[in-house]
């Protein structure tokens, strides 16, 4: 029995390397390009590291495009990390935030028929065959229940494991080449990481807890979250509620004098999930915020959930709270080892912090304290942790919105607010 089970599993292996060889041979040589860039500018320097970075960007950009699925997925998780990847690699890989293309609804069905059997329209009153949204690795449709609810069906695109279990090779055996070039990233680690978040996020059942532990937190009036209809949800489909609104930015492009109000809710929510809850959505992405008629923000997309153990939340509040002077008389820098930061004592990361936070929150720029703070401390080799990363994302992305409308930035917990 166990020697079959290897000749299956090698069958397998064999089969994924000759199906996905087309992929296979575009990241070799994108990895070879990309080697070959960084070789010369050690030998030479004629050209800036900037200039390097960004051409091996636009090359990497590039090869995950024409290569989708799991390749996109992976552009999307590098572009929102600035503790590995310098300025030039964030912002070509941004560019794949949103590009998606729609998958036929004839080959979508087939996935359908596997969670609902062949008869699966029975569910349904009607069915947009065109789908409202697409993704990496799912696309969702608009359709109205049997029972008259109107609800979002998010499906998971077909193919898409096989692609992924092909392709997790590759992600391997590219960490072990560019290892010897970047040795100041632990890339396999790194590349690890992906592989576990990607894999999470394409089994539903994943979400479906996400949404429904989410959805038991006490969030302040006004934030909600879609309703989980969880007798058929699964693997590969997930059923919510439809929610009728427009996006968080058309919204405000039409109504800017809401702003405030909506955007200070909307971050002090955020600030709750963080520091009171030890949940928190992890993907602030601006197409994931709904505004009802009711002027109720709703979040969508629980694929990526941060999860915070309470010494994490008691760390990190007193962290955040420290930065904005809100912990009384501390040591910044005490906070940062505290918190998990590792590669410079506290005096360094003290140091670090103060040169950005003084004259960045003087000027109300939040989003942008973060990110240069991160930066910082890229450069001088400090690690931060993974937990860490992805509060300083979000945090990232909502003072984003903060400063593009104007909204005065209030870092106080809601509990001091008038």
């Amino acid at each position: 029995m166990g020697l079959r089970e290897d000749i299956r599993i090698g069958r397998r292996a064999a089969s994924g390397l000759v199906a996905g060889r087309g992929r296979y041979m575009r990241a070799l040589g994108a990895a070879g390009e990309v080697a070959a860039l960084y070789a010369r500018h050690r030998l030479r320097g004629s050209r800036s590291l900037e200039e390097v970075h960004r051409e091996a960007a636009t090359r990497i950009t590039d090869l995950c495009r024409r290569n989708g699925a799991s390749w996109v997925k992976a552009a999307q998780f590098f572009s929102c990390r600035p503790d590995v990847l310098p300025p030039e690699y964030i912002q070509e890989l941004q560019r794949l935030q949103n590009e998606a293309s729609p998958v036929r609804f004839e080959h979508i069905k087939t996935v359908l028929e596997e969670a609902w059997g062949d008869n699966w329209e029975r569910h349904f009153q009607a069915f947009d065959l065109v789908p409202v949204a697409t993704a990496s690795i799912a696309q969702v449709h608009r359709a109205r229940l049997a029972s008259g609810e109107e609800v979002a069906v998010k499906i998971r695109l077909p193919g898409v494991l096989d692609l992924f279990d092909q392709d997790t090779r590759i992600f391997r055996l590219l960490a072990r080449i560019l290892s010897p070039f970047v040795r100041e990233l632990d890339v396999d680690q790194i590349v690890e990481q992906l592989l576990e978040m990607t894999a999470v996020e394409l089994d539903f059942r994943n979400e479906a807890e996400n949404l429904q532990r989410f959805a038991r937190q006490p969030h302040p009036a006004g934030i909600r979250v879609p309703e989980l209809f969880s007798e058929l949800s699964g693997p590969s489909v997930l059923v919510t509620g439809w929610e009728e609104g427009d996006r968080l930015r058309d919204f405000l492009d039409e109504h800017r004098d809401e702003a405030p109000e909506l955007l200070t809710r909307l971050f002090a929510s955020y600030l709750q999930q963080v520091t009171r809850f030890g949940i928190y959505q992890a993907d602030p992405h601006p197409g994931n915020f709904i505004v009802n008629a009711q002027r109720e923000i709703i979040i969508l997309d629980f694929g990526a959930i941060g999860r915070l153990t309470p010494d994490e939340v008691v760390r990190y509040s007193r962290l955040l709270y420290g930065l904005m002077g809100f912990e009384g008389d501390v040591d910044i820098g005490e906070l940062f080892v505290e918190a998990g930061f590792v590669g410079g004592d506290a005096e360094t990361l003290r140091e670090l912090a103060l040169y950005v936070l003084s004259d960045r929150l003087k000027r109300k720029e939040p989003g942008s304290a973060m990110s240069e703070l991160i930066e910082l401390f890229r450069r001088n080799h400090v690690k931060i942790p993974d937990s860490y990363i992805g509060i300083a994302r979000v945090l990232i992305t909502v003072g984003g919105f903060l400063m593009n409308y104007d909204v005065p930035f209030d870092w106080r917990p809601p509990e001091q607010r008038s």
